[in-house]
């Protein structure tokens, strides 16, 4: 069984030992070229203006964390439209839309220069990256306003309805009162009833006192009023519970109808800035030193290659 050979170098040293001037050569001039085309004649400076916000007031709508929320909010396409508009960021971007595709390639530019992501600290970070270092920053704060006006417009929304409801509720119940009450006043003022517990309690006193008595005037008179508790003792009962059940729902709905009120005309802040976007004066974007690291590595390994292949097909001697 043979065993491999080892892997040794030396062809490699020995090649570039007797061509070092050629690879010397490649290597300033890969220098020179990537140097040139990496500065900002060639391309142009990017600057990065960094947010980090936690997210406040936000009703939860299911087993999503509020960080969760804050993100779909900044994500959304109504914000990303507002800021495109705001910043006329089309002709910022050169971009014609009116050409085939071109909506998709704004949009495509957009999330490209906008960046938005949860941290593991349950805050989100918002990072915008563009050449001018101020639009930068205005668009980040562009983008943190729109998502409060558009948390702002959901909440309202949302109370909006729940103040329908609770006034229509509170309507209803209202109508049912009065209908109660109406009843109730027709009994009073037709049957004399006013408190069915207390009058049944006298009035039977009064009827045991007018039969010990033997005072038959008295005794019909009892006799009349007993029986008209008897008639409608019951319903006024009813009807009186039924109006007590009604006023205790009407204040409730009242009382969240106010609440509703509140929350529709309430003006909520729903991030909290921790770290405030400022005014880069360092660029990120191009790293020269990688391009030009790159450049120098892919074009001696091609020098390489081709003085490699260039001594193979060397006729030897």
């Amino acid at each position: 069984m043979h065993e491999p050979a080892p892997l040794h170098f030396r062809p490699t040293l020995a090649l570039v030992q007797r061509h070092w001037r050629l690879f010397a050569g490649v290597t300033a001039l890969a220098i020179a070229i990537s140097a040139v085309l990496s500065g900002p004649a060639f391309i142009k400076p990017r600057y990065r203006s960094q947010a980090v916000v936690y997210p406040v007031n936000l009703n939860s709508y299911s087993i999503e964390t509020r960080a969760d929320q804050l993100l779909q909010l900044l994500e959304s396409n109504s914000i990303r439209d507002s800021v495109i508009a705001r910043f006329n960021l089309a002709d910022h971007y050169r971009i014609d839309t009116a050409a085939s595709e071109g909506h998709a390639a704004l949009y495509g530019m957009y999330r490209e220069r906008v960046s938005i992501n949860k941290t593991r600290y349950e805050s989100v970070d918002l990072q915008v990256t563009d050449e001018d270092p101020v639009l930068a920053r205005d668009m980040a704060l562009e983008v943190l306003r729109q998502a409060n006006l558009l948390a702002r417009r959901l909440q309202r929304h949302s109370s909006a309805e729940l103040l329908e409801v609770f006034r229509l509720g509170a309507a209803n119940t209202r109508e049912r009162m009065d209908s109660v009450e109406t009843r109730l006043d027709t009994l009073r003022k037709a049957h004399g009833l006013l408190d069915y517990t207390a009058q049944t309690e006298e009035f039977s006193k009064g009827y045991a006192r007018a039969l010990a008595a033997n005072a038959g005037q008295a005794k019909l008179a009892m006799e009349e009023r007993l029986r008209g508790l008897e008639d409608h003792g019951g319903e006024f009962l009813r009807l009186t519970l039924l109006n007590e059940l009604l006023v205790e729902e009407y204040g409730l709905l009242q009382e969240k109808e106010r609440q509703a009120l509140l929350d529709v005309n309430k003006e909520l802040t729903y991030t909290n800035l921790v770290v405030y976007p400022e005014v880069a004066d360092k660029k990120v974007y191009p790293v020269r030193w990688l391009i030009v690291a790159t450049s120098v590595v892919a074009a001696v390994l091609l020098c390489y290659i081709l003085v490699f292949l260039r001594e193979q097909n060397r006729p030897k001697a």
